[in-house]
């Protein structure tokens, strides 16, 4: 059942496999970006990226500079587009397993 699924979907899977792969890339450079503009180690700049683009914001690091702050911005509206598209594929795979096709 799961392998029928796969094997229909693939081209979908491996499209959004890389639409995800290249966010993720993109919130890894952002965080090196925070990082450097806010003089905080890189470790930092890329936890606090994850954190924003994953929505959840902790709080524990801030951005201090205005091009940190834009950067964070940036990196929210990603984070809702990362978590729409796993949703959104959630609930179609659902969909299909529960229709039966």
């Amino acid at each position: 059942m799961a392998f029928d699924f796969l094997q229909a979907h693939w081209t979908l899977l491996t499209e959004l496999a890389s639409l995800f792969l290249l966010l993720t890339g993109i919130v890894a450079v952002a965080g090196v970006l925070v990082a450097k503009l806010d003089g905080i180690p890189v470790e930092d700049g890329i936890y606090f990226a994850c954190i924003t683009a994953l929505t959840v914001g902790f709080g524990d690091l801030t951005p201090k500079s205005r091009g940190a702050r834009a950067v964070a911005v940036v990196l929210a509206f990603i984070g809702l587009l990362v978590v729409g598209i796993v949703v959104a594929v959630s609930v179609h795979a659902l969909d299909l397993v529960i229709a039966g096709g």
